[in-house]
């Protein structure tokens, strides 16, 4: 190993200890002390490396394979921007970013193998964010960009991914929503957490987190967190169900009363949440200041501060990812072994998966 072998081993091993929760102690007494939580420390820095028999040891120990830890590359975060509880341990946080930092490398791997490009381009990155009519015009910018019309969309995942923003999904409570990441060189990285999630508030989340890697906000916006995920929140009301669309279907003209039967035929039809478009019919004037606090209210008091009438059927999911895998072993450009080792199945899960020939 040269010198800039060992510090990518250095960032792949830390990168594999976080994702297993461990501390050096730990690590170190789980491979019954072969090697001491220093020597561990300077493997983590770049300054030593392991023998073959230790780094056999760290591969079992870490359930990860030997070719892991000996890949050239290493995704970079730029930035990252949780949405998350303080409840949100610290060694969670890092756990969660190592999974999501792992998906992207293997997702990108498998691209590469196919020949596909992994480049993004950002259709509202010149638009600068100061109010909330930024905010529609940036929705409707990306709706036509995207060639996705006024019509729903049905899968917010796959629709992402091809497009070339990864997503990937974890479960875990109540202490995180989602993640925004810019990665170095490479296409966004969203984390949604979809435990405990009705499906439009999951729909709702994802594109708040677009929201955050794409939108261009002023300075002002930028120091006020609050403001700022404000207008996260009204932009994927926007994207979800474009202005001229929700016009139409309230009908075009300022209202006094609302029926729930009416905003629930919207709910179940375009997959965002009640509360989301009271907030938007009032953003849009369609609704006083005052009606909209009155359906709050009674929503709040009727159905609790999370639940609402109102069921959306529809499903939110990546296939994306493992079709690629599927292609790749069809074409003969990955072995059985390669698919399982990016895919974080088994051997035999994967020749399960395979047609019989």
């Amino acid at each position: 190993m040269n010198t800039m072998r060992l510090d990518i081993f250095g960032s792949r091993l830390r990168s594999a200890r976080m994702i297993a929760g461990l501390s050096l102690r730990e690590l170190s007494e789980k491979i019954d002390n072969e090697v001491t939580k220093q020597s561990l420390s300077k493997y983590e820095n770049g300054l030593m490396q392991p023998s073959s028999e230790v780094l056999f040891s760290l591969s079992e120990a870490l359930n990860l394979k030997v070719d892991f830890f000996l890949k050239n590359n290493f995704v970079e975060f730029k930035s990252v921007d949780f949405r998350k509880k303080r409840s949100l341990s610290k060694k969670d946080e890092e756990a969660i970013l190592e999974k999501a930092r792992l998906y992207y490398e293997n997702y990108s791997e498998i691209e590469n193998i196919l020949g596909i490009g992994n480049s993004f381009h950002n259709p509202i990155e010149d638009l600068l964010i100061q109010n909330f009519d930024d905010i529609e015009r940036a929705a409707e910018v990306l709706r036509e960009s995207w060639e996705l019309g006024s019509q729903p969309i049905s899968n917010l995942i796959e629709m992402l991914e091809s497009v070339g923003i990864k997503v990937y999904t974890i479960e875990h409570g109540e202490d995180i929503d989602g993640v925004a990441i810019e990665v170095e060189g490479g296409s966004p990285l969203v984390i949604i957490n979809t435990a405990n999630k009705p499906l439009e508030r999951l729909r709702f989340t994802i594109i708040h987190e677009l929201g955050h890697s794409l939108l261009k906000f002023t300075q002002a916006i930028l120091d006020d967190e609050r403001l700022m995920e404000k207008m996260c929140h009204y932009f994927a009301s926007c994207f979800l169900i474009p202005k001229s669309k929700l016009i139409e279907m309230i009908g075009g003209v300022k209202r006094t009363y609302i029926k729930i039967n009416e905003l629930i035929a919207i709910k179940e039809y375009f997959g965002i949440s009640i509360r989301a478009l009271v907030y938007r019919l009032q953003q849009i004037e369609i609704i006083n200041t005052n009606y909209h606090k009155r359906w709050s209210i009674w929503l709040n008091n009727t159905y609790g501060s999370k639940n609402e009438p109102g069921n959306y059927v529809g499903i939110e999911k990546s296939y994306r990812f493992m079709q690629l895998i599927d292609r790749a072993l069809s074409e003969e450009l990955i072995s059985v072994s390669k698919a399982a080792g990016l895919s974080n199945l088994s051997v035999s899960d994967i020749k399960r998966m395979q047609p019989i020939g």
